[in-house]
């Protein structure tokens, strides 16, 4: 299978997931959505890089990087205009687990998306984010006791 052939057929399969995973790092269903769409088209103009491997693990990397610039675009263009704009996005399960998710920075964030509700490997997130799997771990312990604290739940 080529590599065009496979960002073709992961569209089905995983534009839903990359929507809902960008949502949380950029914090709104529709720039999430147009985040995935740009995902996508950077991966089909790259499709002659793709090694064949995890087309997912590929596709998650281009998006979680484009939604962190994003965000980054975002935050020094609040601080340029010296308002922020709070944002929209209202998760309708379990608002608390989201209202603390959203205190999390974006790095860690992501890293615990990854790691908890896609279920990859500090290794693997490590190559997403180009940053060393020690650092991954250090992120989601400490993202994990904010969230605990958060919440108000006891360590375990």
């Amino acid at each position: 299978m080529t590599g065009r052939e496979a960002v073709e057929s992961a569209y089905q399969t995983h534009y839903p997931a990359l929507v809902r995973r960008l949502t949380v790092v950029v914090g709104d269903p529709h720039e999430a959505e147009d985040i995935a769409q740009t995902t996508f088209e950077r991966a089909l103009l790259a499709a002659d890089r793709f090694d064949g491997a995890d087309v997912r693990a590929w596709l998650y990397t281009i998006g979680l990087r484009l939604a962190i610039n994003e965000r980054r675009r975002r935050i020094r263009l609040a601080r340029f205009l010296s308002r922020s704009e709070p944002e929209t996005s209202v998760i309708a399960v379990d608002p608390d687990l989201w209202q603390a998710l959203g205190t999390l920075d974006r790095r860690t964030r992501a890293a615990i998306v990854l790691s908890v509700l896609d279920g990859y490997r500090y290794q693997e997130i490590s190559a997403m984010l180009d940053v060393p799997a020690g650092t991954i771990g250090s992120w989601i312990t400490r993202g994990k006791a904010q969230l605990r604290a958060s919440l108000g739940e006891d360590e375990p």
